[in-house]
């Protein structure tokens, strides 16, 4: 098969299997492929927001020390290979068309009942292995205790936040969702939790921990120690504490992959994690941002201010299953005027329902192609400021369309190409 033939099999399998959680196809499939999970050390990172930028930091701080790193992520914003970087890296297409052939010839899907989200973190682990890298930074993609990553055995891991979200496979108490975040604590294993969870998510974290025998660390004491981060915002500093933290736990256990306050400075000072408050343009600025819970949203509300001066038009999209009338609540605050937008994508809400969030409070109309509403309105104004916000599934269309016009191949490429791309539009 094709790349993109390989992609759309992927997707098929998503289409006609959605998310089933359960670890036994997956050791049964790692068996197979003989074990690669277990030629790599393993740092384990879930929660509701902040695990990504988490694990970018541990990963570019092991990276800036020398260490040979894989990391793996989910979703991706525009191409699948973003899930799987070795180094600084995006995995091959060949890899990929390699490593997906591989699997169905030791695990077919079609046999196994192998997932989307299953065979991509198998994918992973096969590279990462085949790669001969010396650790891995693994986030959690949906809860902990039955997600596909948690069949690793970590050095260490974390939990960097607790929020409603995914409450149909979760439940619908903060106790509920982080029991099962809770799933991926292990006997003698440290795992360093956020300076502020919720009482009753720490409860119900402290009460695993205590069944199991994993050493709990709170994070709270890394907070004066953490070096000024290139993400925006003061709850990366949270993040960058539960990074400090990891990256201790991981040099104690495995002294050879210890990193130096020195590397943890210049790594905390470059990394890069895109979508997240992220300026990608000036005159106007324009600010993209994956908030998709409502969570997520507070946190941006809270920023957004001093990140752009005043209000801001607000761009707007959301998927019909997230509590996407909190997330507007949190928003509509910051926005002058909100252009609501449809997504290419089955699971999104009607940007006319939408609008109708938004309409009694502020001017608001429903627009078209995000990426030509973000021209659009830089055309008209270019002294105030726009935030794209409510979707991963948006920020990554607008980062589609720019990356096609700049002919850059990668959103982890520097925001100037995303930035040229814009202004040669407006």
């Amino acid at each position: 098969m094709t790349y993109s033939e390989t992609i759309a099999y992927l997707y098929g399998l998503e289409a006609s299997r959605g998310w089933d959680l359960k670890l036994e196809r997956v050791r049964a499939a790692l068996d197979a492929l003989g074990r690669p999970d277990r030629r790599f050390a393993s740092v384990l990172i879930a929660g509701t927001n902040g695990k990504g930028s988490t694990a970018a930091l541990v990963h570019e701080a092991l990276v800036t020390a020398g260490h040979r790193v894989g990391i793996y992520t989910s979703p991706h914003l525009v191409h699948f290979t973003e899930r799987i970087r070795i180094g600084r890296a995006e995995i091959g297409r060949e890899a990929v068309v390699d490593g997906v052939a591989r699997i169905r010839s030791c695990a077919s899907p079609e046999e196994t009942g192998l997932t989307f989200f299953e065979v991509s973190t198998l994918l992973a682990f096969l590279s990462f292995a085949e790669s001969a890298i010396d650790v891995a930074v693994v986030e959690v993609g949906l809860g902990g205790r039955l997600d596909a990553t948690n069949v690793v055995e970590p050095v260490c891991s974390a939990i960097t936040s607790i929020g409603l979200d995914h409450e149909n496979y979760l439940g619908h108490t903060l106790a509920a969702i982080a029991r099962e975040k809770a799933g991926i604590l292990r006997p003698g294993v440290a795992t360093v939790l956020a300076p502020k969870l919720p009482d009753e998510a720490r409860t119900a974290v402290n009460a695993r921990g205590a069944e199991v025998g994993a050493r709990l660390v709170d994070a709270g004491g890394f907070c004066d120690r953490v070096p000024p981060i290139a993400l925006v915002g003061r709850h990366m500093r949270e993040n960058g504490a539960i990074a400090l933290a990891l990256l201790g736990e991981l040099g104690a256990r495995v002294p050879a992959l210890a990193v130096s306050e020195e590397h943890v400075r210049t790594a905390f000072a470059r990394v890069r994690w895109p979508g997240r408050i992220d300026v990608v343009r000036e005159r106007p600025r324009v600010i993209l941002d994956c908030a998709h819970n409502p969570d997520g949203a507070a946190a941006l509300r809270r920023e957004i201010g001093a990140v752009a001066g005043g209000p801001v038009r607000l761009v707007f999209a959301a998927l019909a299953d997230k509590r996407w009338r909190e997330i507007a609540a949190e928003l509509r605050p910051a926005a002058r005027e909100v252009v609501v937008v449809p997504l290419r994508q089955p699971r999104a809400a009607d940007p006319a329902v939408l609008a109708s969030e938004f309409s009694p409070f502020v001017p608001t109309r429903v627009g078209g192609a995000p990426a030509a509403e973000i021209d659009r309105l830089a055309r008209e104004d270019d002294g105030t400021p726009i935030l794209a916000a409510g979707s991963l599934f948006l920020v990554g269309e607008i980062y589609e369309d720019w990356l096609r016009r700049s002919g850059r191949a990668s959103v982890f490429e520097t925001g100037s190409s995303v930035e040229s791309a814009a202004e040669t539009s407006a």
